[in-house]
């Protein structure tokens, strides 16, 4: 191998390098600061435990007025893999919605992937917000009366 292939082998390295180290610093940095008790933290915080697999503690967010229970989130699915971006958030009075992407990426560098929007609804309970409906990862909770 002359000097031009050794510099281009070199230059291929250390961009590979580059490219790992990024998607490990990218993968590993913190969520965004949300103001506490914020609908945005609420979601934010009820996500992590979700993830986390403490659904005790993720149910303690949901509305008690709801439907939805601890059973359910254990019958529910989500990917662990996905990587989760808030998009909006509105809240009106005392109701909120907080939009979320679940991006989700194929491949150690994330080339294909795909990217599906859920929408949390809040109301509050008291001094704090909690999430109301069949929220992600529940899309139907058994005891949920049909509207009709």
């Amino acid at each position: 191998m002359g000097r031009a292939g050794t510099v281009l082998a070199v230059a291929v390295a250390v961009l590979v390098v580059l490219a790992v180290v990024a998607g490990v610093l990218a993968a590993t940095r913190p969520g965004p600061d949300l103001p506490p008790g914020s609908p945005e933290a609420t979601v934010q915080d009820y996500l992590s435990l979700v993830h986390d697999g403490d659904l005790e503690a993720a149910a303690e967010l949901l509305d008690p007025a709801g439907a939805c229970t601890v059973e359910d989130l254990h019958q529910g699915y989500g990917d662990p893999g996905a990587r989760m971006v808030l998009r909006d958030s509105r809240v009106e009075g005392d109701r909120a919605s907080v939009r979320i992407a679940f991006v989700y990426t194929d491949g150690p560098f994330g080339a294909d992937g795909w990217e599906s929007d859920e929408r949390f609804q809040l109301v509050r309970d008291g001094d704090r917000w909690v999430i109301t409906g069949e929220p992600w990862p529940m899309y139907v909770c058994p005891s949920t009366p049909e509207e009709g």
